[in-house]
């Protein structure tokens, strides 16, 4: 019986990637390169996050595009949940599963947009601003001690799942997110799905 589910937020929760390639256009102009489109995003983008961004941007520093970013995102445009999202954290929570979000977004805007879809309250922890998700999870495995055998880290990028295998944990990979669902494939998660609602298939 799984005891646990860990969830992203950006592409797995949260629909912002129209959001995120507004950013990305904003920090790409200020060092003078020429924006990606959102189809380039999805193919190249990569976590730990400063992978995509020195890919292109080799000069900026972590503490740079960690300002930026964060200055950019609340400008953007709004994010929105994913369809089935809400209807699927709510039985998960009637279920008594622990819930928990691990999200390279930063606290700011992870806290503001979990409480404007009306979902912060069905979490244990929202953790924002994480660059090594790998960390992120054995420090949530530590604190609640949560079994292993019955947690399930769920994302939408490669990073996210050699993450939750590192980890120890099961993952499942989500196609319509940051990454093109080949690419996921080729992380070879535990399980991956179309639709958040397959989650049910679980329990």
């Amino acid at each position: 019986m799984i005891k646990a589910v860990i969830f992203d937020w950006s592409g797995t929760l949260s629909n912002n990637l129209f959001a995120f390639k507004q950013v990305c256009d904003r920090i790409f102009t200020k060092f003078g390169k020429k924006p990606i489109s959102l189809e380039e995003i999805r193919e190249k983008f990569e976590t730990p996050y400063m992978k995509f961004w020195n890919t292109y941007l080799p000069e900026l520093s972590k503490e740079e595009q960690d300002k930026l970013y964060e200055e950019a995102i609340h400008e953007a445009e709004e994010a929105f949940l994913f369809d089935g999202v809400l209807e699927v954290i709510q039985e998960l929570h009637r279920k008594g599963v622990q819930l928990f979000v691990i999200s390279s977004d930063p606290y700011s805007k992870l806290l503001l947009e979990a409480k404007e879809y009306g979902i912060s309250d069905f979490f244990l922890e929202l953790i924002g601003g994480v660059h090594e998700k790998e960390y992120a999870l054995l420090s949530l495995i530590k604190k609640y001690d949560l079994d292993r055998s019955k947690t399930i880290f769920i994302g939408d990028t490669c990073g996210d799942i050699r993450a939750g295998k590192k980890a120890g944990v099961t993952t499942i990979g989500i196609s319509w997110g940051f990454n093109v669902k080949e690419k996921l494939l080729a992380a070879k998660p535990d399980f991956i799905f179309d639709d958040i609602r397959e989650i049910k298939k679980l329990f």
